[in-house]
């Protein structure tokens, strides 16, 4: 009987072994799942597989959500195919080839092994992670809006001096610059990029100034930004538009 016991016992060791053998997946494996995970929107699936687990994993259902529309853009262009074409490991880092239908050039992706298992990503995003948590995404979207509303503000600058040089000195109401293609269409509304932008002309039109303030100070942005002839300028007002009194843009 006790012969029997063992003997189940060390069946049950080796099936558990197995087991977990069979679920470590190679970097390859691990690159084309995350990959396919995104593309068919398994996001957390997918970034389990990543460096930004405990990123997507800390999330609560509603901030989820409200981070599914970026993913999707992001993501839904990851074509359909993707096949690996070779593989090195040195140590705990991978680098794998991937072959990605309708790209012609094969790709290269960097892995990690944390804990045996390998990762998507390298060990100074891990530690990234690691530090913000579940803010992670909310914070990488606010440097992207930040990033993308000081632009604006230049293409807006650019486009007064533009305007001004063909027109006698005089500057263009928003709506004009938009008609002309000085600034994109995405301004109609008054919002891109998480930002809430305006553009106000001096009564004779000499002269002018833009202000961009987040939509959702903290989610979507914590930047406010200044533009007129002198450039762009921006600090953390906490939602409240930047003047000329603030401090020259700096992109981080």
């Amino acid at each position: 009987m006790r012969r029997i016991a063992l003997l189940t016992i060390a069946l049950i060791c080796c099936s558990t072994l197995a087991f977990a053998q069979k679920q470590t997946q190679s970097p390859t494996q691990t690159a084309i799942t995350f990959y396919r995970a995104l593309k068919e929107r398994r996001y957390i699936e997918g970034f389990h597989h990543s460096v930004y687990r405990n990123a997507i994993e800390g999330l609560t259902a509603a901030e989820m959500r409200e981070l599914e529309p970026e993913f999707a853009r992001t993501f839904t262009s990851i074509p359909a195919q993707v096949e690996g074409k070779g593989e090195q490991i040195s140590g705990d880092t991978a680098t794998v080839t991937l072959k990605f239908a309708g790209i012609d050039e094969p790709q290269q992706v960097g892995l990690i092994r944390v804990s045996g298992e390998w990762l998507v990503g390298d060990a100074e995003m891990l530690a990234a992670v690691k530090q913000q948590g579940r803010a992670y995404f909310f914070n990488a979207r606010m440097s992207v809006n930040e990033g993308e509303a000081a632009e604006m503000m230049l293409r807006m600058i650019g486009a007064e001096l533009i305007y001004a040089r063909k027109f006698e000195g005089r500057n263009a109401a928003l709506p004009e610059l938009i008609r002309l293609g000085g600034v994109p269409k995405d301004l109609e509304s008054g919002e891109a990029s998480g930002y809430r932008f305006t553009l106000t002309v001096s009564a004779d039109q000499k002269s002018f100034f833009a202000t961009a303030v987040p939509v959702d100070y903290g989610k979507t942005g914590k930047l406010s930004f200044y533009a007129d002839i002198r450039g762009v300028r921006a600090e953390d007002l906490k939602g409240r538009p930047a003047t000329a009194n603030s401090p020259s843009y700096q992109p981080k």
